[in-house]
C-alpha cells in the first residue's frame, strides 16, 4: 500500500514538473501567435507612446488628406490640435478659414483664422488615421498640426 502511495506521489510530482516545462517553452511561441492577431495589432496600434508629430499643412480650395497610416508614423494619433495660421502669404496674415475633418471628409468643421481646436480621441475606437482639410475656393491658408500617439 505504501508503494502504491509513493508512486501515485511521484506521478504527480512528474506530471508538475512536465506541466511547468511545458508551459515554460510554449509561453514565447504562444506570445508570439497572439501578438499577430488582428485585436493584439489594434490593440498596439491604440496604446499611447508618448511621442509627439509636428506638421505643417498647406490648405487651398480642393479638398487634401494626411494620412498617418500610410506614411510615417505609420500610427494613427490619439489626438491632435489644429492652429490656424490663415493666409501667411500676406503681411498681415489673411482672415482665412480652414475646413477640417478627420477620418470622414463629409465631417468638415470650420477654424477660422487664429483659432485653435483639439481632437481627442482617447476613448474612441478609432483612432485618428487620416486628416482633410480645405478653404474656401480662391484662398490658402496654413494649419499647424501637434498629434500625440
Amino acid at each position: 500500500m505504501e508503494s502504491e502511495s509513493g508512486d501515485s506521489i511521484l506521478g504527480i510530482m512528474v506530471m508538475a514538473i512536465f506541466g511547468v516545462a511545458g508551459i515554460t517553452v510554449l509561453a514565447p511561441t504562444l506570445q508570439r501567435i497572439f501578438a499577430a492577431t488582428p485585436v493584439a495589432q489594434s490593440y498596439a496600434a491604440q496604446t499611447y507612446l508618448g511621442s509627439t508629430d509636428y506638421r505643417v499643412l498647406e490648405a487651398d480650395g480642393q479638398l487634401r488628406w494626411l494620412s498617418l497610416v500610410d506614411a510615417p508614423p505609420f500610427t494613427p494619433w490619439i489626438t491632435a490640435t489644429f492652429f490656424n495660421d490663415g493666409d501667411v502669404t500676406t503681411d498681415p496674415p489673411g482672415q482665412v478659414s480652414v475646413y477640417i475633418a478627420v477620418n470622414n471628409p463629409d465631417a468638415l468643421v470650420e477654424l477660422k483664422k487664429g483659432e485653435s481646436q483639439c481632437a481627442d480621441f482617447s476613448f474612441a475606437q478609432r483612432r485618428i488615421e487620416i486628416i482633410f482639410y480645405k478653404t474656401d475656393p480662391g484662398k490658402r491658408a496654413r494649419v499647424r498640426v501637434e498629434g500625440k500617439y
